[in-house]
């Protein structure tokens, strides 16, 4: 292997390894928060409350009145 080949090569290595750590690093050091899903669970229940035929027209009004709040 000529002088060329073998400088290429050492070079090579740092760049290869810096592209592969350093997103590696972003990802481990800052990782992403879990979303917030509890809107998206009051919603679903008021949903399955209100399917579920409320037993008088009081409740039903407290369950649409949640629905439109959530939204």
């Amino acid at each position: 292997m000529t002088a060329l080949v073998i400088t290429s090569i050492l070079l090579t290595i740092p760049f290869l390894v810096a592209f592969i750590a350093v997103p590696l690093w972003l990802t481990f050091r800052r990782p992403e928060a879990a979303p917030d899903h509890s809107q998206a669970h009051a919603y679903l229940r008021a949903r399955q409350a209100l399917t579920l035929a409320p037993a008088s027209a009081a409740t039903a009004t407290l369950v649409r009145a949640q629905l439109t709040k959530a939204a």
